[in-house]
């Protein structure tokens, strides 16, 4: 029941909405303005003695951001409230003016996406690289973009390009984690994932991000340290809290977890979604509070009877509580609900060890 958070981001995004277990997708927030902060490197070469000539400079790269015309601006405004095809007009008559404005199919991209074209949102993120090599947010997206159509070996090239050109560009470094995990790269991911929090150490989905690489590599005390400094963050998200509270649990620290779910509880909608209420339970479970974790689980399977990680979940408490008919017939019926799944056998293992 555990997720991974968030997703994808693109250049004026902070890192991200959620999605389950992986990040996808880094479209613009329409409710906020496109606002990025573009860093220019620069090679600082010391000064030779007058007997030593000065090294010649190495060439340094400098990113770039192309300058945005009223009408593109108009356009990445009309994007912002979501008036897509509005949008689409504005930046089309821009290009058919001028072909080589590189931040106008930037933009056209995005309106290709927002339309779930992706093969023409992918040309038009190539067009805007061709026309600026130097464009960070173009290669950015088209990286993301690459990732989402399963064409991982072109991605991460992409993203490299966007964290070299502007290493202090978060979207693009937290992107190449999420690539770098996909490619089962883990220490390049932890890399960027710690970068990405240095950039944007208030934002609290790169730590859990990076929490569950520390999971899963059986590293379970560093993701405990992101998950505590993550849990303040998160408060009053129920999303993010859940996710925070069920990774808390797996990496030992089951007391802080009850309190980030039981804490979030108040924010949610009535009735609490039900991976809250099932992260809540086996929370309390791991303490060894095994009647609130029973009638917590009982709320969960109320909403979802037919889930059977639910229904096994539940009997396993029953077992600990020595509630041993109930706990069978659960764990039958988890049998029953799903006989090839992946809880059925662990069902059927518990059956025989009760009837022992």
């Amino acid at each position: 029941m555990s997720q991974k958070v968030g997703d994808s981001v693109g250049v004026g995004d902070s890192v991200g909405a959620v999605g389950r277990d992986k990040l996808t997708g880094r479209r613009p927030d329409r409710n906020k303005k496109r606002t990025v902060s573009f860093f220019v490197s620069v090679l600082l070469v010391a000064c030779g003695s007058s007997q030593t000539p000065a090294a010649a400079p190495a060439h340094v790269e400098v990113v770039s951001r192309p300058a945005a015309t009223p009408e593109v601006l108009r356009g990445e405004q009309l994007l912002a409230k979501g008036q897509v095809k509005e949008a689409w007009t504005v930046f089309e008559e821009v290009i058919a003016k001028d072909p080589q404005d590189a931040r106008a199919w930037l933009d056209l991209g995005l309106v290709y996406e927002e339309m779930g074209d992706q093969p023409a949102a992918e040309k038009a993120y190539r067009r805007s690289t061709e026309i600026d090599g130097n464009f960070a947010e173009a290669y950015n997206n088209l990286g993301v973009l690459l990732r989402e159509r399963g064409k991982l070996a072109e991605a991460i090239p992409m993203l490299e390009r966007a964290a070299t050109l502007d290493p202090r560009l978060a979207p693009a470094r937290f992107n190449l984690a999420l690539a770098y995990e996909d490619a089962g790269e883990p220490d390049k991911a932890e890399r960027e994932y710690l970068a990405t929090i240095e950039a944007l150490p208030n934002d609290p989905i790169p730590r859990i991000n990076l929490a569950m690489l520390y999971l899963d590599t059986n590293r379970p005390d560093d993701a405990a340290d992101q998950l505590r400094a993550s849990a303040p963050r998160v408060r009053r998200d129920v999303l993010l809290s859940t996710a925070v509270g069920g990774a808390l649990r797996r990496a030992g620290d089951a007391n802080l977890a009850v309190e980030v779910l039981r804490g979030v509880l108040e924010y949610a909608s009535d009735p609490p979604p039900t991976e809250l209420l099932a992260e809540l339970a086996l929370a309390l479970y791991a303490t060894g509070e095994l009647r609130a974790a029973e009638n917590t689980m009982r709320r969960a399977i109320r909403q979802e009877p037919k889930d059977p990680a639910l229904q096994y979940a539940l009997g396993t408490i029953l077992v600990k509580r020595g509630e041993l008919d109930e706990a069978r017939r659960r764990l039958k019926r988890v049998v029953k609900l799903d006989p090839d799944g992946p809880y059925a056998d662990r069902a059927r293992a518990q059956i025989r060890s009760i009837k022992q």
